[in-house]
C-alpha cells in the first residue's frame, strides 16, 4: 500500500475536479438562464465538449485507480468508511450518469446536430425531452455529493489533525 495516488490519479482529479466546477456552474447559472435562441450555440458547444471531456477522464480515472496500488486507508470507524466509499462510488456514477442523459437528450432533441454541424433546425426547447429532467436532476445530486466529499476531507482533517489532502498531491 502507499501513502498517496499516482501522479496520473492525481493530475487526472485536480483537472475533472476544476472541469467539473466549472460545468456545473455554467449549466447551472449560464445555460439555464439563457433565452432559447442561436446566441446559445456556442455555449452549448463548450457545455457538451467538456462534458464529453469528462466523460472519457472518468473512465481513464478509472482505469487508474483499479490499476494502481491501493492507499493506505483513512483512520475512521466502519460506517464512515463506508459513507467515503459510497460517496467516491456515487460521484463516479452520477458523472456518467449525467454525461450519458446529456447525449441522448443531444440526440433525442437534434441539438447536438446544430451545434456541431450547423444543422439549420430551429433551436429544441430541451424541457419538452425527458432526459432533460434527469440532466438536472442528477447536475443537483452531483453537486451535493461533490460538497459532501469535500466537507468530510475537511472534517476528518479537523477531528484526526491528519492533512490527507497531502494523499492527493504530488510528493
Amino acid at each position: 500500500m502507499q501513502n498517496s495516488y499516482s501522479k496520473g490519479s492525481i493530475v487526472l482529479h485536480a483537472l475533472q475536479g476544476v472541469m467539473l466546477l466549472f460545468i456545473l456552474l455554467t449549466g447551472s447559472l449560464i445555460l439555464g438562464d439563457m433565452p432559447n435562441n442561436m446566441d446559445k450555440i456556442g455555449s452549448y458547444k463548450i457545455h457538451m465538449i467538456v462534458g464529453l471531456i469528462i466523460f472519457i477522464l472518468t473512465f481513464i480515472r478509472i482505469t487508474f485507480l483499479l490499476k494502481s496500488p491501493e492507499i493506505t486507508p483513512l483512520h475512521v470507524d466502519g460506517i464512515r468508511a463506508k459513507l467515503i466509499k459510497i460517496n467516491h462510488i456515487l460521484i463516479y456514477v452520477v458523472v456518467i450518469a449525467i454525461a450519458i442523459s446529456g447525449i441522448v437528450l443531444s440526440q433525442l432533441s437534434g441539438l447536438g446536430e446544430i451545434v456541431f454541424f450547423g444543422a439549420n433546425n430551429p433551436m429544441p426547447n430541451l424541457e419538452e425531452f425527458l432526459p432533460y429532467f434527469s440532466h438536472v436532476i442528477l447536475s443537483k445530486v452531483l453537486m451535493f455529493l461533490i460538497v459532501m466529499h469535500v466537507v468530510g476531507i475537511f472534517s476528518y482533517m479537523y477531528k484526526t489533525k491528519e492533512n490527507i489532502l497531502t494523499r492527493m498531491w504530488f510528493k
